[in-house]
């Protein structure tokens, strides 16, 4: 009779076989302990899903054990991607989180965390118990080259930071936090609405445990009072996350707010003539943020997720979603100038044709306005005041230049010899106009527009 009578067979392609084992009565007492513990630490009901450490049908990977249920938090790793932070929920279309390819390969199915609800199925080889950043970039130290790209940067530590939040948080919150998206301030992923969290939810508690042929949790802890402090550790974050949560969804909720300002005034200044093409931007500074419209976009069609956010040394600190392949504003140099010598709260450029029109037509390095009543509109900078209708208005005009960054030089030289202009026009190109806010420096452009027009009306007309 054959030894292995009465056990379960594998023959792998080579003719050897192999039996399966089951592991010993002693590691699934020490798995149900750990799990009693640390759901007795957060006080949750030992006979929910949270925390809990089912061992009734376990599998083996590289002599480790790497079972793994709805609602845990992974690292996966695909291709040439880095490796990035996901939740293993049931695939929607078929309400199942794992199977088995007809290759073999066993499948967890995953959604990716600050990825606009991006999902994949992903092979068990390539998927790896949550840890700390740390830990996975001293594991994958090609991750830190693969995302040194701000733009891929941001959205990777945001991806991070949104995964370490779920990660302190019981499972069946952790995956209708992860839905509903309240847990992180300005997540630039559009949100689910009520009826398609709750589908989501149903489809991923039916399944909370595998068959004997798949895999399902099982955690090695062998520091239980280390695994317990973390999780304290982490639910007092996601509440200190969510303090702070309220406080940018308030000024968020402001008409004011830059993501709101700058779209609706792109789309005005497009309406006026003034950014036809791709031409012109704008930029607004809110407390020590500074919100940056994109480059090389129809102004009029600017969302508020497509907005950049650095600080005033020009570090980026929220950048739009990667798919959507956007770069900030070529006139970034000018607008930090204005910024920093102007101490602005805002600052536009605009493409108008008056303003190429009358640079044509004056050849000198300036423009002198007065006797206009528009320019009480116009604020003079050296003496802190609205200029009066019969004194004279002087904006400088410095030349153009390939690139935006390499008119910097020119800009700061015409601000330190123009003490108390507001504006700079750029021969055969545009104006840049700021204010201390936004709505001092649109009225502003508007007022000298509306000069550039009569100017323009007088030079023709020799009067």
């Amino acid at each position: 009779m054959n030894k292995t009578s009465g056990k379960k067979l594998n023959t792998s392609r080579y003719g050897r076989v192999s039996t399966k084992r089951k592991f010993d009565e002693e590691f699934d007492t020490v798995l149900r302990e750990s799990s009693e513990q640390i759901n007795e630490a957060l006080g949750l009901s030992p006979k929910g899903h949270n925390f809990s450490l089912e061992t009734d049908n376990l599998t083996m990977r590289n002599g480790k054990n790497h079972g793994y249920c709805i609602g845990d938090m992974v690292w996966a790793k695909t291709g040439k991607y880095p490796v990035w932070p996901g939740i293993i929920i049931s695939d929607p279309e078929s309400n199942k989180f794992f199977k088995k390819e007809n290759n073999g390969s066993n499948m967890l199915h995953i959604y990716y965390c600050n990825d606009a609800y991006r999902r994949n199925w992903i092979k068990l080889s390539q998927v790896f118990d949550f840890s700390s950043k740390n830990q996975i970039l001293a594991e994958f130290p090609r991750t830190t080259t693969q995302i040194s790209r701000s733009k891929l940067k941001i959205k990777w530590h945001r991806a991070v930071d949104e995964a370490e939040c779920l990660a302190g948080m019981n499972r069946d919150n952790r995956i209708s936090e992860f839905f509903t998206n309240n847990f992180l301030p300005n997540v630039n992923v559009p949100l689910l609405d009520n009826s398609e969290v709750n589908t989501l939810l149903n489809k991923s508690t039916k399944d909370q445990t595998l068959n004997s042929d798949t895999i399902q949790e099982a955690r090695s802890t062998p520091n239980v009072n280390t695994c317990i402090k973390s999780t304290k550790s982490k639910k007092q974050n996601v509440n200190q996350k969510k303090s702070t949560l309220i406080v940018q969804q308030d000024e968020m909720s402001s008409k004011e707010h830059p993501r709101k300002l700058i779209p609706e005034l792109c789309k005005l200044f497009y309406t006026n003539g003034w950014v036809t093409g791709t031409g012109g931007g704008i930029s607004i500074k809110l407390n020590d943020k500074i919100f940056i419209a994109p480059s090389g976009v129809q102004k009029e069609r600017i969302e508020s997720e497509d907005i950049f956010v650095q600080d005033i040394d020009g570090q980026d600190i929220e950048v739009p979603p990667i798919e959507k392949h956007l770069s900030k504003s070529q006139c970034t140099p000018i607008f930090m100038c204005s910024f920093s010598e102007r101490n602005a709260g805002a600052v536009i450029h605009v493409h108008s044709q008056e303003i190429v029109k009358l640079c044509l037509l004056n050849p000198e390095n300036e423009i002198r306005i007065r006797d206009l009543e528009i320019i009480k509109g116009v604020f003079n900078e050296e003496k802190s005041k609205f200029y009066d209708n019969d004194e004279e208005v002087i904006i400088p005009i410095i030349e153009n230049s390939k690139y935006e960054k390499d008119l910097v030089h020119t800009f700061m030289i015409a601000l330190k010899k123009y003490p108390q202009t507001s504006a700079v026009l750029v021969r055969n190109h545009g104006m840049y106009v700021w204010g201390k806010d936004w709505k001092l420096a649109k009225t502003q452009c508007e007022c000298y527009i509306y000069a550039f027009n009569i100017m323009i009306f007088k030079k023709l007309n020799n009067l």
